[in-house]
């Protein structure tokens, strides 16, 4: 594993400035994501109610880059869509959460880089290399290892709502390719349509105490808003797919994460699966430094 990572930053460093920059920007907002699972433990709320919270916060960081580039908030077709897209995934995700297992939710809206090549070719007409749906099913596998204990056959809404979460993040790494589309702009109506969600619910959730609240706000200007803005920036550099593929290693840094700040355990599948899934995003990026440039993903 260590050999393959010195070998991925060799090429990697080899990259025209621009990949190099798409690939940095993707893993740090898989990073931000990926601190989910230790800052929900510190918040009692329902998860509705909390994702509404967080995304109120984290309009904040998409907003600022909205203006900061001379933009202003705006509503299309295109942006309507994406609005649409970002609070499915988010809602969709959340519910799959409360009707299945955490590993089947997990596992299932990490179908997400299929995902991408599929509609990206159906509806972009992109066609993808073999490479590309290679490394998604290695990934998947490697996935599935990491979270195979907690993986169960019951809860078929669940399951069948985590999958539509996987098809709607696939949408998202898509948003930018639709005509007079704006991420942020989508970003931010999908975070307030997640905020009015949990309306109904914010009354009848318990008090926070003062780390509560700076888990929310944490959730929301860290983990969400930072998260989806460096998903943005990482696609002005990379297509959907490398950055889809790429960012597999958030299911991973999760339960890293808790484990180290938590003092959850990982098991040796997990581990295994881990290795799978950080080597073939290494492998894959290695293989897409080296090929030509193409207009495929």
């Amino acid at each position: 594993m260590h050999l393959t990572l010195a070998v991925g930053i060799r090429y990697t460093l080899s990259m025209n400035s621009s990949s190099f920059r798409g690939i940095i920007f993707i893993v740090i907002s898989a990073a931000a994501f990926s601190t989910a699972g230790v800052l929900i433990k510190l918040v009692p709320w329902n998860p509705v109610a909390l994702n509404g919270a967080r995304s109120l916060f984290a309009i904040v960081p998409m907003y600022w880059y909205l203006r900061h580039t001379g933009r202003r908030l705006h509503v299309n077709m295109s942006i309507a869509i994406g609005a649409a897209v970002y609070a499915a995934m988010l809602v969709s995700f959340v519910a799959a959460n409360k009707l299945t297992t955490a590993a089947n939710a997990i596992v299932l809206q990490f179908t997400e880089p299929i995902w991408v090549i599929f509609l990206g070719a159906l509806v972009f007409r992109n066609k993808p290399r073999a490479s590309a749906l290679v490394t998604a099913l290695v990934m998947l596998v490697g996935i599935t290892l990491f979270f195979l204990d907690g993986i169960d056959t019951a809860g078929a809404w669940g399951n069948a709502l985590a999958i539509v979460s996987g098809v709607t993040y696939a949408g998202v790494f898509l948003i930018k390719k639709m005509d007079g589309s704006d991420y942020e702009c989508s970003a931010i109506l999908g975070f307030l349509v997640c905020f009015a969600i949990g309306l109904p619910l914010y009354p009848s959730q318990p008090a926070l105490e003062l780390s509560g609240w700076v888990a929310v706000v944490a959730l929301g200007v860290v983990q969400l808003g930072l998260g989806a803005l460096f998903l943005s920036l990482a696609l002005d550099h990379i297509s959907p797919v490398t950055a889809s593929l790429t960012s597999t290693i958030e299911p991973i840094l999760n339960p890293v994460f808790v484990a180290v700040f938590v003092g959850e355990t990982i098991g040796p599948l997990s581990l295994v699966g881990a290795a799978i899934v950080v080597c073939a995003a290494t492998a894959y990026n290695v293989y897409a430094a080296k090929v030509r440039p193409s207009s495929r993903a």
